[in-house]
């Protein structure tokens, strides 16, 4: 693949990136997702900052209390089931601060859909981000695309 080139070892002291994930990259209105941190310096803060067909909410670097766990892991599910305004591609974002104040950031894309609405006819085609879509209406839309509007719209503001 072409990407391997741009991988890179990792030296001993050098911290792994942390990793955010929802349950299904395919939400359905009714019901609730949730969110795993993974590889998150232990006990820090966790806040929230979400992205809606890569146009900002007005979430940005929320907290709501939550912890990254002692193993560096932490499981939040959403307190209320998705709704039908909050259909479309979403990109959650985290930024995780430690005791010592180092900040780590982690974002997942994923899409909300009506319940029965059938506008998705199947699941990502892959679990890698850069090579994975979703079929919608019969369109296959790349699950990157929505991160990348968002990168363009942060560096724009820069």
């Amino acid at each position: 693949m072409a990407w391997r080139g741009h991988l890179r070892s990792r030296g001993l002291g050098e911290a792994l990136p942390i990793r955010l994930v929802i349950d299904n990259p395919i939400q359905v209105v009714g019901q609730r997702g949730t969110y795993r941190v993974v590889g998150a310096p232990p006990n820090a803060e966790i806040f929230w900052s979400s992205y809606k067909n890569g146009v900002a909410t007005g979430e940005l670097n929320a907290s709501y209390g939550h912890k990254v766990e002692p193993n560096g892991t932490a499981s939040i599910s959403m307190g209320a089931p998705w709704t039908d305004d909050q259909t479309g591609n979403w990109i959650k974002e985290i930024l995780v601060k430690d005791s010592a104040g180092n900040i780590s950031t982690a974002m997942v894309p994923f899409s909300v859909i009506g319940a029965g609405s059938g506008a998705a006819t199947s699941a990502p085609t892959s679990t890698n981000p850069l090579t994975s879509s979703i079929n919608i209406a019969g369109i296959n839309i790349p699950v990157w695309v929505p991160v990348a509007a968002v990168v363009a719209v942060v560096a724009m503001k820069k």
